[in-house]
């Protein structure tokens, strides 16, 4: 998590304790020392503000307008533009700062000067703002066909858990569209812990393939996703979708996976009752190695464990096997092919642990309900900007880093190094001042 920069007492004197920086600090426009090699030529005349500009969406400007961020009431209004407000929105979450601490920062370097309770009345009205650049960013297109089997388009959802301060559960939930080829992000969604994990959060469009877990396995979620033309890829969970063979007796999942010998594929054709229909699908299960299995079976008993519930003698069998369902042409996707290509699935978890390390998604700052949806749009836009910056539009996964010498000699991003962006002085004068 990053921290932000605290002052120690030490013989009387007041020295500033290195802390690692903000990912965002380039929002800061106060240069550094002379002495500093780290820019050269025209990254020396080229703010880190332009830089960071230019990976926005480019009407970030108009879209401020439309949802009336910058609007001045009063003729003295400090926050006139869109950039004035993103620097002290991204720094107040970035580095995860009081509002007090941001507003005195933001002063001190050349920024706007406002009260802390003018930032939170901001905070406030931000979210729909911030959700409109997110949508944006997450659409970033790549450069070249991206990488496909058997002409499907593999995309994986998924959802994690945020909570705040002294929470005995779930504050909110960041819901999750992520293309496996490039790891782009596609759609990005937060809701309150009332928001559950389904298909249907999501726009589909034909050649896709939905890849999701157990939680996604449902008849209304499948019925949605193929109704648009795109095809399912799930974890099968007994209870889900019920599943009958192809002559319309009932199947029983269990009996058909007790069959399966330990280096066997199962691949049943089968139809999926859903709402108003049903549909041809595939059943797909393998048997997991026993020691896998039974670490399977004790996370399910931990888990039932915390929601007070038993488990049943059916699930704990199941647990032994990997079960999918798909509506994928044998001819496209065979079995194999299928659970390879579920194992991709894990790149979305991938992707939340990069964000709750390097952006703090995992950190809610207080409990006050008009504020955290503008916060966690915030980190969105702040880990978009971060794959931006951090990679290049590619078809390889995860992303290709930038070539060296596209970067300023000498210099590491700032959430790898352990120097603030600010020189010295200029963090004694910020400490003093808000001392």
């Amino acid at each position: 998590m990053l921290r932000s920069t605290s002052v120690e007492r030490v013989g009387g004197a007041m020295p500033l304790r290195p802390t690692p920086p903000s990912a965002l600090a380039g929002f800061f426009s106060i240069p550094t020392r002379p002495c500093d090699g780290a820019w050269h030529g025209e990254h020396r005349r080229t703010s880190r503000m332009d830089t960071i500009r230019s990976y926005l969406p480019s009407d970030y400007v108009c879209l401020a307008d439309v949802h009336r961020q910058v609007e001045t009431q009063y003729g003295n209004s400090k926050i006139r533009t869109a950039d004035d407000l993103l620097r002290l929105i991204l720094l107040h979450v970035g580095a995860n700062l009081p509002l007090r601490q941001t507003v005195v920062l933001m002063a001190e370097a050349g920024g706007p000067s406002v009260s802390p309770m003018r930032l939170h009345k901001k905070m406030c009205r931000a979210a729909p703002y911030l959700q409109a650049l997110v949508a944006r960013m997450v659409g970033w297109p790549v450069v070249g066909a991206a990488e496909r089997w058997g002409g499907y388009i593999f995309t994986a959802v998924d959802a994690t858990v945020v909570t705040g301060p002294g929470s005995v559960g779930t504050d909110a939930r960041i819901h999750t569209k992520l293309r496996l080829a490039d790891v782009s992000l596609l759609d990005v969604q937060v809701t309150d812990d009332l928001g559950g994990e389904s298909l249907r959060r999501f726009a589909w469009e034909p050649g896709e393939l939905a890849v999701g877990d157990r939680a996604y396995s449902t008849a209304l979620g499948v019925d949605h996703v193929t109704r648009a033309g795109a095809d399912v890829l799930v974890r099968y969970r007994l209870g889900g979708i019920t599943l009958c063979t192809r002559e319309g007796a009932p199947l029983d999942v269990l009996e058909q996976a007790r069959a399966i010998g330990d280096q066997e594929r199962l691949d049943l054709d089968v139809h999926a009752l859903l709402p108003n229909r049903h549909i041809n699908g595939r059943f797909i299960a393998m048997r997991l190695p026993p020691d896998a299995a039974e670490r399977a079976r004790k996370r399910l008993r931990l888990e039932n464990g915390t929601k007070t519930r038993a488990t049943s003698a059916q699930s704990l069998e199941a647990a032994g096997y990997v079960m999918l369902f798909t509506t994928a042409k044998r001819e496209r996707l065979d079995a194999e092919r299928c659970l390879q290509g579920y194992r991709l699935r894990w790149q979305i978890e991938l992707q939340f642990k990069r964000w709750k390390s390097l952006c703090g998604f995992d950190y809610l700052p207080n409990q006050r309900d008009d504020t955290t949806l503008a916060w966690l749009y915030a980190k969105l836009l702040l880990g978009a900007l971060l794959d931006r910056m951090a990679s290049i539009p590619t078809e390889l996964s995860p992303p290709e880093q930038r070539a060296l010498n596209d970067r300023a000699p000498n210099v590491m991003r700032p959430v790898e190094t352990d120097q603030h962006p600010l020189s010295a002085d200029d963090r004694v004068a910020v400490a003093t001042h808000a001392a």
